[in-house]
């Protein structure tokens, strides 16, 4: 079988922590396959602070098997992961090492694939939006979903994916990125969202004002929703 190499120019994570004071009822989770301890500590402490639990989740703990069952019932998801779009499709990259033998019947449908993040990084698993829709039905009832990666609104599968699996609203950039640019704006937007009670819809305004395009790549910030009220969206 042949595997197409999909590499990623920028990589971004995913993250989610575990936390005592839950005075809003709200919980955020996040998926950081990336796992880099600035991010981590920022957006926890922004999250805890204002009521929110945190689940996190971090390098290889983000495997295939893990993608197929993503914890539900959370307002907020936050994927700092690696993700790319080729052929029109987008991938979201796993933490796990890639394996010829591993998830054979999942390689041959071509729900998962083998990745590289940059060109000098050993191969890892990228899952498919059909294996999000696949495997986690009706498992975003209402949450808010940051995909903090590379093209993941270059075109709007994945968004669509998430969206029909029940998301209210899915952000992420159009384009390539930096880390350190994505780590910014979307610290931005959790402060907006936490801090000054500010709907999606006005914290993603936030971050384009603050935080701008992206300096290397010039990709920006988009939305996606099935929710033609997406201004009241929260």
């Amino acid at each position: 079988m042949k595997h197409r190499k999909l590499v990623v120019v920028l990589l971004i994570p995913v993250l989610f922590l575990l936390t005592q004071n839950n005075h809003s009822g709200k919980a955020a989770l996040i998926i950081d396959s990336i796992n880099q301890e600035g991010f981590k500590t920022k957006s926890i402490d922004l999250l805890s602070r204002n009521g929110y639990s945190v689940d996190y989740y971090s390098g290889e703990e983000v495997s295939v098997e893990f993608l197929k069952n993503i914890p539900s019932e959370h307002d907020l998801y936050i994927f700092r992961v690696h993700s790319t779009c080729i052929n029109n499709r987008t991938w979201v990259f796993s933490g796990e090492k890639y394996q010829a033998n591993s998830y054979p019947i999942l390689q041959i449908a071509e729900f998962i694939h083998k990745a590289k993040p940059s060109q000098e990084s050993g191969y890892l698993f990228a899952v498919s939006p059909e294996f999000i829709k696949e495997y986690n039905k009706d498992g975003f009832k209402d949450g808010i979903v940051l995909m903090m990666g590379c093209e993941g609104l270059c075109v709007n599968d994945l968004a669509e994916a998430f969206c029909e699996e029940g998301a209210s609203i899915y952000v992420s950039w159009d384009g390539n990125v930096c880390l350190k640019h994505t780590d910014r704006a979307f610290l931005s937007i959790i402060e907006s969202i936490c801090a000054r009670k500010s709907t999606i819809i006005e914290a993603l305004e936030y971050a384009q004002n603050q935080i701008g395009i992206d300096p290397v790549y010039h990709s920006s910030l988009n939305y996606y929703t099935l929710e033609p009220d997406s201004q009241k969206v929260s």
